[in-house]
């Protein structure tokens, strides 16, 4: 749920927030939606990194009770970082990049424990997709405990193609995998890296398994064979956290 302060409607609204720089997390857009200024605004939204999610009336009615015009919009709380420019600046700190590539965790709590974990882990970023993930809303930042608002989070158009950027760049990709012949504990965090985990029901989508080339898992113990993606996440984050320690890289 949205705060109503996040909500914009309608299409003139919308268009002179973005350009004014406002910072958009989706952009909601009546199906065959194909007039001029439509197709305007749709590309002002790309431009600026805006997910843009094509709904039937109904929907748009359910999020907008008011005269939207096929469009409704909600502003992020954060400011969304740029993840070439980001893993440029690393390395020129003469540090190892680490980063948490979330896939389909659309939960607001979830990702907001994720954020939690990660800054206290060290990780440097959040890579998350356009479409399929969790909005940044005041929930996702009141769970975790503001960290959003000191840890960038990276919006992609694709995350097969992140995981190409980041492997050219020298960030290796680990996949947490419950088919994994590895465990967590086996694989090599020191280097640069990236951790690629699913949501718990749908769990990492296999092509993006196979781009990342290599996987890992979580030993665990009993009946129970998965667990919530928040709670594997910080396992695997402060697995990172230890061997970095270790190695005199904290």
């Amino acid at each position: 749920m949205k705060d109503n302060n996040q909500l914009l409607y309608g299409l003139h609204p919308i268009r002179e927030a973005l350009v004014a720089g406002k910072v958009l997390d989706k952009l909601f857009v009546l199906k065959d939606m194909k007039t001029d200024q439509a197709k305007e605004l749709i590309s002002l939204a790309k431009e600026a990194g805006v997910s843009i999610i094509k709904s039937p009336k109904e929907k748009l009615d359910r999020l907008c009770k008011n005269n939207h015009q096929g469009f409704v919009a909600f502003t992020s709380p954060i400011e969304f970082g740029n993840l070439d420019v980001l893993v440029q600046q690393i390395f020129e700190k003469s540090e190892a990049p680490f980063f948490i590539m979330l896939d389909k965790v659309n939960d607001v709590r979830n990702f907001g424990s994720i954020a939690r974990s990660a800054l206290c882990a060290g990780a440097h970023a959040i890579i998350i997709p356009h479409k399929g993930a969790s909005s940044i809303s005041e929930d996702a930042i009141k769970t975790s405990a503001g960290a959003l608002h000191y840890l960038p989070v990276c919006k992609v158009s694709s995350l097969g193609d992140a995981i190409k950027t980041l492997f050219f760049s020298g960030v290796a990709t680990v996949a947490c995998h419950e088919k994994s012949e590895k465990s967590i504990h086996e694989t090599d965090f020191v280097r640069p890296i990236n951790i690629l985990l699913g949501n718990e029901g749908e769990g990492i989508e296999p092509h993006l398994v196979r781009m990342a080339r290599e996987t890992a898992l979580i030993p665990m113990h009993g009946e129970v064979s998965s667990l919530n993606v928040a709670v594997a996440s910080g396992i695997c984050l402060f697995e990172v956290s230890r061997q970095r320690a270790a190695a005199g890289l904290d």
